[in-house]
């Protein structure tokens, strides 16, 4: 099959990420007055039940999490002199130079953090329910050991945004529209965080989902080329030293031509 394969050579279009990002506010508000669903969403919880459930995996990834962690440090751990001399070494002076007190090293460990992308397309129709526990869960992993994190979902609904109108330029690579709708946030207060939740275990069912948060097409490369930006930020802005990128999704974009032509 890769013989056939035919290579085509394309610009990637600049642009400016905030155009297409759907802020975790702007989302709760939609669910709370344009649908005005604030009352049923508070009324009927599932997240409460969801996280005592989750609890115990949790805490195991947390577990597991410090002792790498601590594992790592301590392979890198060196030991060095101290300068001061140990007495009970002192009468071996003739004989040998290690007659001081020793410290052993520990470096810092590496601060982390988690990007995530969630797959909002028809497709992941029958696999969201289980998929949007899986994310939840890694965010709550996230909270417990305090790590930053965002979490976006790429979908091809949600408003009438055209970002990509700019980017329309022979030899640049197509871009169809694409909204990042940043669903779960490290920045969010414990109220807003159980909101966001308790939603989107709400609406992992079409019998539960407000219109617009429809399902619709699989923007992943123009959600792969947003990344590209977002995580050097995020990185930068929580001066981070290793980001994890997470894509939650069910296969291939979607079919588009390469480049734009005269």
């Amino acid at each position: 099959a890769l013989e056939n394969t035919e290579y085509a050579y394309c610009n990637l279009p600049s642009f400016n990420v905030n155009e297409f990002i759907i802020s975790y506010k702007e989302i709760i508000a939609d669910i709370t007055t344009k649908e005005n669903q604030y009352e049923y969403y508070n009324k009927k919880t599932p997240f409460k039940k969801f996280r005592l459930e989750a609890n115990k995996v949790v805490s195991y990834l947390a577990k597991e999490f410090e002792l790498r962690k601590n594992a790592e440090q301590l392979k890198r751990a060196s030991v060095a002199k101290t300068g001061e001399l140990n007495m009970s070494k002192l009468f071996s002076y003739k004989f040998s130079e290690d007659i001081f007190k020793k410290i052993t090293v520990v470096p810092n460990g590496k601060s982390h953090g988690i990007v995530m992308f969630l797959d909002w397309s028809g497709s992941m129709s029958d696999n969201l329910d289980n998929t949007i526990k899986q994310l939840i869960n890694l965010t709550l992993f996230c909270r417990k050991v305090l790590i930053p994190f965002e979490v976006y979902a790429f979908s091809s609904e949600y408003g009438q945004n055209d970002w990509m109108f700019e980017t329309k330029k022979i030899g640049n690579m197509v871009l169809h529209k694409c909204n990042l709708l940043n669903i779960l946030s490290s920045k969010m207060s414990a109220a807003e965080f159980k909101f966001a939740c308790s939603s989107l275990l709400n609406c992992s069912t079409i019998y539960r989902r407000p219109d617009f948060l429809a399902l619709g097409g699989t923007p992943l490369n123009e959600a792969i080329i947003a990344a590209m930006k977002i995580i050097p930020e995020f990185k930068k802005q929580y001066k981070l030293q290793i980001v994890n990128t997470i894509f939650l999704t069910d296969g291939e974009a979607h079919p588009t031509p390469l480049t734009y032509q005269e």
